[in-house]
Protein backbone atom coordinates (compact mmCIF):
# COMPACT_ATOMS: atom_id res chain seq x y z
CA UNK A 1 0.00 0.00 0.00
CA UNK A 2 1.36 3.38 -1.01
CA UNK A 3 0.61 6.18 1.44
CA UNK A 4 0.18 9.63 -0.18
CA UNK A 5 3.05 11.98 0.63
CA UNK A 6 0.70 14.65 2.05
CA UNK A 7 -0.69 12.18 4.59
CA UNK A 8 2.83 11.14 5.58
CA UNK A 9 3.81 14.76 6.16
CA UNK A 10 0.61 15.39 8.16
CA UNK A 11 1.36 12.35 10.28
CA UNK A 12 4.88 13.56 10.94
CA UNK A 13 3.60 17.00 11.94
CA UNK A 14 1.09 15.47 14.35
CA UNK A 15 3.76 13.22 15.82
CA UNK A 16 6.11 16.18 16.30
CA UNK A 17 3.40 18.21 18.03
CA UNK A 18 2.50 15.33 20.33
CA UNK A 19 6.13 14.66 21.17
CA UNK A 20 6.86 18.31 21.83
CA UNK A 21 3.77 18.92 23.95
CA UNK A 22 2.84 21.92 21.83
CA UNK A 23 -0.89 21.24 21.65
CA UNK A 24 -3.10 23.63 23.60
CA UNK A 25 -6.81 24.37 23.83
CA UNK A 26 -8.89 27.52 23.48
CA UNK A 27 -12.46 27.75 24.79
CA UNK A 28 -14.68 30.66 23.70
CA UNK A 29 -18.31 31.59 24.27
CA UNK A 30 -21.03 33.77 22.78
CA UNK A 31 -21.73 35.62 26.05
CA UNK A 32 -18.44 37.42 26.77
CA UNK A 33 -17.51 40.92 25.65
CA UNK A 34 -17.12 40.76 21.86
CA UNK A 35 -14.76 42.77 19.72
CA UNK A 36 -16.30 44.40 16.60
CA UNK A 37 -16.87 41.77 13.95
CA UNK A 38 -16.16 38.87 16.34
CA UNK A 39 -18.62 36.12 17.27
CA UNK A 40 -16.70 34.54 20.12
CA UNK A 41 -15.07 35.74 23.34
CA UNK A 42 -12.23 33.73 24.88
CA UNK A 43 -11.62 35.87 27.99
CA UNK A 44 -11.15 33.75 31.11
CA UNK A 45 -13.89 35.53 33.12
CA UNK A 46 -17.28 36.32 31.61
CA UNK A 47 -20.82 37.23 32.61
CA UNK A 48 -23.90 35.10 31.89
CA UNK A 49 -27.51 36.18 32.23
CA UNK A 50 -29.83 33.97 34.27
CA UNK A 51 -31.65 31.71 31.81
CA UNK A 52 -29.34 32.53 28.89
CA UNK A 53 -28.51 29.84 26.34
CA UNK A 54 -24.81 30.17 25.58
CA UNK A 55 -22.94 28.72 22.61
CA UNK A 56 -19.39 27.46 23.17
CA UNK A 57 -16.53 26.83 20.74
CA UNK A 58 -13.38 24.83 21.55
CA UNK A 59 -10.37 24.40 19.26
CA UNK A 60 -6.89 22.99 19.44
CA UNK A 61 -4.08 25.53 19.07
CA UNK A 62 -0.31 25.45 18.76
CA UNK A 63 2.15 27.28 21.02
CA UNK A 64 1.47 30.53 19.11
CA UNK A 65 -2.31 30.25 19.49
CA UNK A 66 -2.88 29.21 15.89
CA UNK A 67 -5.68 26.78 15.04
CA UNK A 68 -4.75 23.11 14.73
CA UNK A 69 -7.01 20.59 12.96
CA UNK A 70 -7.86 17.83 15.46
CA UNK A 71 -7.35 14.90 13.07
CA UNK A 72 -4.95 12.48 14.73
CA UNK A 73 -4.76 14.58 17.90
CA UNK A 74 -8.25 14.66 19.44
CA UNK A 75 -11.30 12.52 18.79
CA UNK A 76 -13.71 14.11 21.24
CA UNK A 77 -14.06 16.72 23.98
CA UNK A 78 -15.55 16.50 27.44
CA UNK A 79 -17.03 19.61 29.02
CA UNK A 80 -17.99 19.81 32.68
CA UNK A 81 -20.63 22.40 33.60
CA UNK A 82 -22.21 22.50 37.04
CA UNK A 83 -21.53 18.79 37.56
CA UNK A 84 -22.88 17.81 34.14
CA UNK A 85 -20.81 16.04 31.49
CA UNK A 86 -21.15 16.98 27.82
CA UNK A 87 -19.29 15.13 25.06
CA UNK A 88 -18.76 16.72 21.64
CA UNK A 89 -17.07 15.71 18.42
CA UNK A 90 -15.36 17.92 15.85
CA UNK A 91 -17.51 19.41 13.11
CA UNK A 92 -16.46 19.60 9.45
CA UNK A 93 -14.25 22.59 10.28
CA UNK A 94 -12.43 20.86 13.14
CA UNK A 95 -14.21 22.80 15.89
CA UNK A 96 -15.92 21.34 18.95
CA UNK A 97 -19.19 23.23 19.47
CA UNK A 98 -22.04 22.88 21.94
CA UNK A 99 -24.56 25.01 23.82
CA UNK A 100 -25.91 25.10 27.35
CA UNK A 101 -28.89 26.87 28.94
CA UNK A 102 -28.09 28.42 32.33
CA UNK A 103 -31.55 28.18 33.87
CA UNK A 104 -30.68 27.12 37.42
CA UNK A 105 -28.63 30.15 38.43
CA UNK A 106 -29.09 33.09 40.75
CA UNK A 107 -27.48 36.49 40.53
CA UNK A 108 -23.90 36.30 41.81
CA UNK A 109 -23.47 32.56 41.25
CA UNK A 110 -20.08 31.56 39.83
CA UNK A 111 -19.30 28.39 37.95
CA UNK A 112 -16.51 27.04 35.80
CA UNK A 113 -16.97 25.68 32.30
CA UNK A 114 -14.01 23.41 31.50
CA UNK A 115 -13.45 21.60 28.20
CA UNK A 116 -10.82 18.89 27.69
CA UNK A 117 -9.84 17.24 24.42
CA UNK A 118 -9.05 13.52 24.38
CA UNK A 119 -7.38 11.17 21.95
CA UNK A 120 -9.25 7.87 22.07
CA UNK A 121 -7.16 4.76 22.69
CA UNK A 122 -9.05 1.48 22.58
CA UNK A 123 -12.59 1.72 23.94
CA UNK A 124 -14.02 5.10 24.95
CA UNK A 125 -13.43 5.79 28.67
CA UNK A 126 -17.07 6.73 29.30
CA UNK A 127 -20.29 5.61 27.63
CA UNK A 128 -23.74 7.19 27.90
CA UNK A 129 -26.28 4.55 28.84
CA UNK A 130 -29.92 5.52 29.38
CA UNK A 131 -28.91 9.14 29.93
CA UNK A 132 -26.20 8.28 32.47
CA UNK A 133 -22.43 8.40 31.89
CA UNK A 134 -20.82 5.10 32.87
CA UNK A 135 -17.05 4.56 33.06
CA UNK A 136 -15.85 1.54 31.14
CA UNK A 137 -14.01 -1.03 33.22
CA UNK A 138 -11.31 -3.15 31.58
CA UNK A 139 -7.91 -4.19 32.87
CA UNK A 140 -6.64 -4.47 29.29
CA UNK A 141 -7.87 -1.14 27.92
CA UNK A 142 -5.54 1.85 27.70
CA UNK A 143 -7.14 5.09 29.02
CA UNK A 144 -7.83 7.82 26.49
CA UNK A 145 -5.12 10.46 26.37
CA UNK A 146 -5.83 13.96 27.68
CA UNK A 147 -4.52 16.35 25.00
CA UNK A 148 -5.51 19.92 25.90
CA UNK A 149 -7.85 21.85 28.15
CA UNK A 150 -9.22 25.34 28.75
CA UNK A 151 -11.87 26.91 30.95
CA UNK A 152 -14.03 29.99 31.43
CA UNK A 153 -15.39 31.18 34.80
CA UNK A 154 -18.90 32.60 34.49
CA UNK A 155 -20.64 34.96 36.92
CA UNK A 156 -24.44 35.08 36.78
CA UNK A 157 -26.38 38.33 36.65
CA UNK A 158 -29.90 39.47 35.82
CA UNK A 159 -30.55 42.82 34.19
CA UNK A 160 -33.91 44.21 35.37
CA UNK A 161 -36.05 46.29 33.03
CA UNK A 162 -37.11 49.47 34.83
CA UNK A 163 -39.12 52.06 32.91
CA UNK A 164 -40.58 55.33 34.23
CA UNK A 165 -43.51 56.68 32.23
CA UNK A 166 -45.16 60.05 32.91
CA UNK A 167 -48.59 59.54 34.41
CA UNK A 168 -51.57 60.65 32.34
CA UNK A 169 -54.34 63.00 33.40
CA UNK A 170 -56.61 60.16 32.34
CA UNK A 171 -55.95 56.95 34.23
CA UNK A 172 -53.97 54.17 32.54
CA UNK A 173 -55.69 50.86 31.78
CA UNK A 174 -53.11 48.33 33.07
CA UNK A 175 -54.29 45.41 30.92
CA UNK A 176 -53.54 47.38 27.74
CA UNK A 177 -49.84 47.68 28.60
CA UNK A 178 -47.34 45.82 26.42
CA UNK A 179 -43.59 45.59 26.97
CA UNK A 180 -41.83 44.77 23.69
CA UNK A 181 -38.24 43.51 23.80
CA UNK A 182 -36.39 43.48 20.47
CA UNK A 183 -33.09 41.70 19.90
CA UNK A 184 -30.38 42.53 17.36
CA UNK A 185 -31.33 39.57 15.18
CA UNK A 186 -34.80 41.07 14.69
CA UNK A 187 -36.62 38.64 17.00
CA UNK A 188 -38.92 40.17 19.60
CA UNK A 189 -40.91 39.24 22.65
CA UNK A 190 -44.09 40.83 23.97
CA UNK A 191 -44.64 40.83 27.73
CA UNK A 192 -47.98 41.68 29.35
CA UNK A 193 -48.95 42.62 32.88
CA UNK A 194 -48.41 39.85 35.45
CA UNK A 195 -51.41 37.68 36.27
CA UNK A 196 -51.77 34.83 38.82
CA UNK A 197 -51.13 32.21 36.11
CA UNK A 198 -48.92 34.34 33.85
CA UNK A 199 -45.55 35.92 34.63
CA UNK A 200 -45.17 39.47 33.36
CA UNK A 201 -44.35 43.05 34.26
CA UNK A 202 -45.70 44.99 37.23
CA UNK A 203 -46.99 48.56 37.05
CA UNK A 204 -46.92 50.88 40.07
CA UNK A 205 -47.62 54.56 40.67
CA UNK A 206 -48.03 57.32 40.05
CA UNK A 207 -45.40 58.42 42.55
CA UNK A 208 -44.90 61.85 44.07
CA UNK A 209 -43.08 63.04 40.94
CA UNK A 210 -45.91 62.05 38.64
CA UNK A 211 -44.39 58.88 37.17
CA UNK A 212 -45.66 55.32 36.89
CA UNK A 213 -43.06 52.55 36.98
CA UNK A 214 -42.78 49.36 34.93
CA UNK A 215 -40.68 46.53 36.38
CA UNK A 216 -39.78 43.23 34.72
CA UNK A 217 -37.06 40.60 35.33
CA UNK A 218 -36.20 39.16 31.89
CA UNK A 219 -34.71 35.76 31.26
CA UNK A 220 -31.54 35.29 29.24
CA UNK A 221 -33.59 34.35 26.18
CA UNK A 222 -35.24 37.79 26.22
CA UNK A 223 -32.04 39.82 25.86
CA UNK A 224 -29.01 39.94 23.61
CA UNK A 225 -26.05 38.16 25.19
CA UNK A 226 -23.91 41.28 24.82
CA UNK A 227 -24.49 44.90 23.84
CA UNK A 228 -27.82 46.71 23.97
CA UNK A 229 -31.34 45.33 23.75
CA UNK A 230 -34.11 47.68 22.60
CA UNK A 231 -37.16 47.91 24.89
CA UNK A 232 -40.43 49.72 24.22
CA UNK A 233 -43.45 50.08 26.50
CA UNK A 234 -46.87 51.23 25.35
CA UNK A 235 -50.07 51.62 27.36
CA UNK A 236 -53.48 53.21 26.75
CA UNK A 237 -55.47 55.47 29.05
CA UNK A 238 -59.22 55.32 29.67
CA UNK A 239 -59.77 57.71 26.75
CA UNK A 240 -58.01 55.29 24.39
CA UNK A 241 -54.90 57.46 23.94
CA UNK A 242 -51.54 55.65 23.67
CA UNK A 243 -48.52 56.51 25.83
CA UNK A 244 -45.11 55.18 24.87
CA UNK A 245 -41.58 55.11 26.29
CA UNK A 246 -38.46 53.47 24.80
CA UNK A 247 -35.16 52.54 26.44
CA UNK A 248 -32.14 50.23 26.04
CA UNK A 249 -30.90 47.50 28.34
CA UNK A 250 -27.11 47.07 28.59
CA UNK A 251 -25.80 43.52 28.80
CA UNK A 252 -22.08 42.93 29.45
Amino acid sequence: MIIPRREVISGLVVAALLAGGCVGGSLASSTGILQPGCKWSSTSKQMVHVGEEVAFDFVLVDEFGRFLPPLGMADYCVTMINGQRIETHPDQFGRFRFSYSFDDLRTGDKLKVETTAYLQRGARDFMEIAGEWVQTQSAYDVPDKRMASDNIVLTAYQAPIEIAIPASQDEFVPNTGVLRIRRKDGSSRSVYIAMPARPGFTLTGPDGDGFCHVHYLPSGSDLDGTGRTEVRFIIYDVQGQPHEVSTRIETP
